[in-house]
């Protein structure tokens, strides 16, 4: 795949150029080499001269010679250029000092370097894929030190005590062995870690991807309209638009701090991908060619497709009115339906349960239909409820009724009677940074007229109509029913609420701290005030800087943390002291939150020692069978980015998004900040467990952040 903006020196402005990519920047510059040579070739004769030998051997005029020594001088410049432009690339993005020592000289260096090697250019989506650096391998030694520090505070002396035999009997004798399994294995591989962690972290799970796997996104702010069919046509057309720039690789990198670019190679998966079912192991499928999606109403599936020829023969994206008029008669057509299809439950079933199942649908006439659905750039529902909060949208988008959700399709949006709108994202094809950016793209994007209808549009295609899929399941409905109750299960366990602070980030800044590191300490503090005891926490941090890097964890938890949050149970500690210890622990957070993006995390380095021992066929060494190292995780915490795009504002952000607790003894908490003065939290945990709730975390948060404030005023 070509890089217009590599040329841009010779070319100028290359937006010209799009349309014709498939040809090679170098043998672009060969051929206005060769003519620039043909046209001048009268002065090049002082300067050339091709000899009577090769004049005959060639048997070619001189000018065509002329020409044939200019594309090589022209094509050979650029291939020359481009591969020095590559490695200076790579050479800069291994650079790691501007997280370290972002104020250094070297630093400034670098960001001058880089910033003047890239340019202004518009950079094909993954132009820079071939020049990121590798994910690294951390230090042995400095890994599992890392862990004992983090599960200390959380640990009994005893357990402790177990841990640190198990640690050191593995650093002498079976670490060093896996350690360099996975050294080996990352010198040949671009990403050392991406198989495992898609295998073993997803594919092999059995649990449901129903409320246990998937995530959610909820609507702006302030609803732009509540036409549930304007609101559709909108975000379809505005979904398959960004699904267009990936297709055609016109969607821009992107880059951390406007200058980073990162990994972009998740996009791959953000559409047309299903998670298949199969015993013990799922398969993620991506069907490239798709090109029509799913809309379901009222039980109902209809196969739509998404383009449509234009006066000049060629195919192009349905517009929003079109899209509007397709929609409408889904409409006509599903207001009175007597049978439902229940199909889709099966997609909330443990995944061997619904494997089975799926495999005894594919050897019947249901088969066409599944793989219709299967196939679908995306999966659409229009919803026959409600949402009135953000609490509503967040779960109804999260769970549906049963039958509306397709939990194994790698995205699906959720539309309801009111205009409210919601996604669903299935985690094993991606993370959320990717979705987040394509919803933020819709939420910007969309347009209506005065009455909250579609903007009309003069000139509209034939098109073709919906196709209805048929299901024949009379066979299945034991296996529905027992689907449907495990879904009840499931839906009925999930509670979320929804909360804010009265301040954001800017009160946190302008008192010297991350705020990301803040926000964790509020949650020790919350945690602790409910249940007295210190939590192993789990934050997602980004590894997007490397080669297919997805997320390794931030341990926020420390010796810092934990005195911190006893402290402000004890009256003898003065206030300093306690604001002493808050920002040791928030500068330790960010220490280990930086660290993280940098891939010297502790857990993934475990984690890919664990999975060596297994594909080396080693006995399980103890530090793996220590009772620690299955400890669950009692908060699982993520911060929702924003901001992906020029046209982000407050108006058109989403309320964020979140994802159930990981274990039912623990709580989710997700958090997203935007602007100066907005926090969002949405905190989640299983409602059938009495020892947690998430209305008492939520309140607890709220009541930490708080006393933090005063703390510091």
């Amino acid at each position: 795949m070509p890089s217009l903006p590599a040329i841009a020196p010779f070319l100028g402005d290359t937006s010209r150029l799009i349309s014709y990519r498939n040809f090679s920047e170098a043998s672009a510059v060969g051929f206005l080499s060769a003519i620039l040579f043909v046209v001048f070739s009268e002065p090049l004769k002082t300067y050339v001269d091709f000899g009577e030998k090769w004049m005959s051997l060639s048997g070619l005029p001189y000018q065509m010679n002329t020409a044939m020594l200019g594309f090589i001088v022209g094509f050979g410049f650029v291939k020359i250029f481009l591969l020095m432009r590559i490695q200076l690339f790579k050479m800069l993005l291994n650079y790691q000092g501007w997280m370290t020592n972002p104020k250094s000289m070297a630093t400034k260096m670098w960001a001058l370097m880089l910033n003047a090697l890239r340019g202004n250019g518009r950079y094909p989506t993954f132009f820079f894929q071939p020049m990121l650096p590798k994910l690294p391998v951390p230090n042995l030694n400095v890994t599992l030190d890392r862990y004992l520090s983090s599960m200390k505070p959380i640990l009994s002396d005893e357990d402790y005590m177990s841990l640190l035999t198990a640690v050191l009997e593995f650093k002498e004798k079976d670490g060093p062995v896996l350690h360099k399994f996975l050294c080996n294995r990352a010198a040949t591989e671009n990403n050392w870690l991406i198989d495992y962690w898609l295998k073993y972290a997803y594919l092999t799970n059995r649990e449901p991807c129903a409320v246990k796997v998937n995530c959610y996104a909820t609507d702006r702010k302030d609803q732009p309209t509540n036409n549930q069919l304007a609101r559709a046509a909108n975000m379809i057309h505005y979904v398959l638009r960004f699904h267009e720039q990936l297709q055609d690789e016109t969607l821009t990198p992107q880059y951390l701090q406007d200058m980073i670019p990162m990994c972009m190679e998740g996009y791959r998966r953000l559409f047309s991908t299903t998670r298949i079912p199969y015993e013990t192991l799922d398969q993620l499928v991506t069907y490239e060619e798709s090109k029509h999606i799913i809309v379901y109403r009222n039980g109902v599936y209809y196969k739509v497709d998404v383009f449509a020829p234009d006066s000049d023969g060629k195919k192009k994206l349905l517009t929003v009115a079109e899209l509007h008029d397709v929609l409408r008669q889904i409409f006509q057509w599903t207001d009175d339906i007597d049978e439902v299809s229940r199909i889709a439950v099966f997609t909330s079933e443990r995944r061997d349960t619904w494997a089975k199942v799926r495999q005894r649908l594919m050897t019947t006439s249901n088969r066409p239909s599944l793989e219709a659905v299967e196939s679908a750039i995306f999966f659409v529902s229009l919803d026959d409820v409600a949402p009135k909060s953000i609490e509503e949208n967040g779960s109804f988008t999260m769970t549906g009724n049963g039958y509306n959700r397709w939990f194994d399709k790698s995205i699906q949006f959720s539309v309801f009677s009111n205009g409210k709108v919601g996604t669903n994202v299935e985690h094993s094809s991606m993370d959320a940074t990717l979705p987040g950016r394509l919803w933020e793209y819709f939420l910007q994007s969309e347009k209506y007229a005065e009455n909250g209808g579609i903007i009309p549009e003069k000139s509209k295609r034939t098109l073709s109509k919906p196709e209805r899929l048929e299901w024949d399941l009379k066979d299945f409905e034991e296996d529905l029913d027992k689907a449907l109750d495990h879904f009840r299960g499931l839906a009925g366990s999930f509670e979320l609420i929804v909360t804010s602070p009265d301040y954001g980030k800017g009160f946190i800044k302008k008192k010297r701290m991350s705020p990301d590191g803040y926000i964790q300490m509020a949650l020790q503090l919350a945690y602790y005030k409910i249940h007295n005891k210190i939590a192993k926490t789990y934050e997602s941090a980004s590894t997007r800087m490397f080669c297919a890097g997805r997320t390794e964890t931030i341990r926020p938890v420390s010796e810092f943390s934990a005195q911190w949050v006893k402290s402000m149970f004890h009256e003898r500690v003065t206030r300093e002291q306690r604001i002493m210890l808050l920002k040791r622990a928030v500068q330790y957070q960010t220490q280990v939150k930086v660290d993280a993006s940098l891939g010297m995390g502790w857990d993934r380095h475990l984690f890919g020692m664990f999975v060596a021992a297994r594909e080396m066929n080693r006995p399980t060494p103890a530090l793996f069978q220590d009772k620690s190292f299955w400890m669950h995780d009692t908060l699982s915490t993520s911060q929702t980015p924003t901001r992906y795009n020029d046209g982000w504002t407050l108006e058109n952000c989403c309320m964020g998004g979140g994802f159930q607790a990981a274990f039912p003894e623990g709580y989710g908490v997700s958090y997203m900040i935007y602007g100066e003065d907005h926090i969002k939290f949405h905190v989640t945990s299983f409602r059938t467990n009495d020892s947690t709730s998430s209305a008492k975390m939520a309140d607890a948060i709220v009541e930490s952040m708080t006393e933090m404030k005063e703390l510091l005023s």
